[in-house]
C-alpha cells in the first residue's frame, strides 16, 4: 500500500502538472509571436534597400544635373563673348579663327544643353520614384508598427495569465511539494512536452512504455519514496491496469522466445521523446 504522504505529492504533481503545462504552452506562444512578423519585416527590409537605392540614384543625378548646369552656362558664355568680339576683328585670319571658335563653342553648348536637360529629366523621374517608394516604405512600416502593438498587446495579455499560472502552481507547491522536487518536476515536464508524471501499468512505464524491473516496480507500488523512470526521467506512481497481473519476465515468453516477443510490450515509436 503506498504512503499517504506519497500519494497526496502524486496527486499534486498531478494537478501541477495541469498547471505547467498551459504555462509552458503561453510560454511557447509568446516565442512564436514575433515569427508572425517576420515576413512583413522582410518585406520592410526590403522596401528601405531599394529607398535608399533610389535616394543613391537621385543624389548622384542631382550632382549630375548641376555638373551640366554649370558646364552649359560656361560653354554659352565663352559662346557669348566670342561673337561680341566679332565687332573688334580687323584682320581675315582673326575672322576666321574667331568663327572657328564660336562653331566649337555652339556645338559644345547643344551638347551641354542636351545633358543638362537628360540629367534634369532624370532628377524628376527618380525623384517621383522616392516619393513613390517612401510611400510604400510608410505603408509598410505602418502595417508592421500596428502588428507588433497587437502582437505587444497579446504578449502582455500572455504573461499576466503567466503570472497568474505561477501563483497557482506555488499555491499548490505549498501543499506538500518540496522544493527539490518542485524544481525537478517543472523542468521534467517542460521537457518532456508537458508530460511529467507518469502512471506504471503492469510493469510498462506510460510516458516511455519501457518494462520496468520487478523490484523497482513495487518500490514504486509501495510509495515510500518519490521514483523517476529510469529511462524517460518522469516521476512514477503506479496504478492498478488490465496489464497489472502479466508477468513481463523473459522466462514467461518461453525458452524459444526471442527479441520479437517482447514487440507487443515496448513500440519502438515511444522512444522518440528520449532522443
Amino acid at each position: 500500500m503506498a504512503d499517504n504522504n506519497i500519494q497526496q505529492i502524486d496527486s499534486l504533481l498531478l494537478t501541477l502538472q495541469d498547471v505547467l503545462r498551459l504555462k509552458f504552452e503561453l510560454e511557447s506562444e509568446i516565442e512564436s509571436l514575433p515569427e508572425n512578423l517576420k515576413t512583413q519585416k522582410e518585406e520592410l527590409a526590403e522596401a528601405n534597400k531599394k529607398f535608399l537605392e533610389l535616394n543613391e540614384k537621385y543624389t548622384k543625378a542631382k550632382e549630375d544635373a548641376a555638373s551640366n548646369s554649370i558646364r552649359y552656362d560656361e560653354a554659352f558664355q565663352t559662346r557669348t563673348n566670342a561673337e561680341k568680339m566679332m565687332d573688334t576683328i580687323s584682320t581675315q585670319r582673326e575672322y576666321e579663327a574667331l568663327s572657328k571658335q564660336i562653331d566649337e563653342a555652339k556645338i559644345k553648348e547643344t551638347g551641354l544643353l542636351k545633358a543638362r536637360n537628360a540629367a534634369t529629366a532624370l532628377v524628376e523621374e527618380l525623384k517621383a520614384q522616392l516619393d513613390a517608394q517612401s510611400k510604400v516604405c510608410d505603408e509598410i512600416k505602418a502595417d508592421v508598427d500596428a502588428k507588433s502593438a497587437e502582437i505587444d498587446s497579446i504578449i502582455l495579455e500572455k504573461k499576466e495569465q503567466i503570472a497568474e499560472l505561477d501563483r497557482r502552481c506555488l499555491q499548490v507547491k505549498e501543499q506538500g511539494i518540496s522544493d527539490e522536487i518542485y524544481a525537478k518536476f517543472c523542468n521534467i515536464v517542460k521537457n518532456k512536452k508537458g508530460v511529467g508524471i507518469v502512471a506504471i501499468h503492469g510493469q510498462v512505464c506510460q510516458g516511455c512504455h519501457m518494462v520496468l524491473p520487478v523490484q523497482f516496480v513495487n518500490d514504486v507500488r509501495m510509495g515510500n519514496t518519490t521514483e523517476y523512470c529510469p529511462y524517460c526521467s518522469r516521476i512514477l506512481y503506479y496504478e492498478e491496469s488490465e496489464d497489472s497481473n502479466i508477468d513481463y519476465s523473459v522466462d514467461s515468453f518461453g525458452e524459444d522466445s526471442d527479441d520479437e516477443s517482447f514487440a507487443d510490450v515496448v513500440d519502438t515509436g515511444d522512444f522518440d521523446d528520449l532522443l
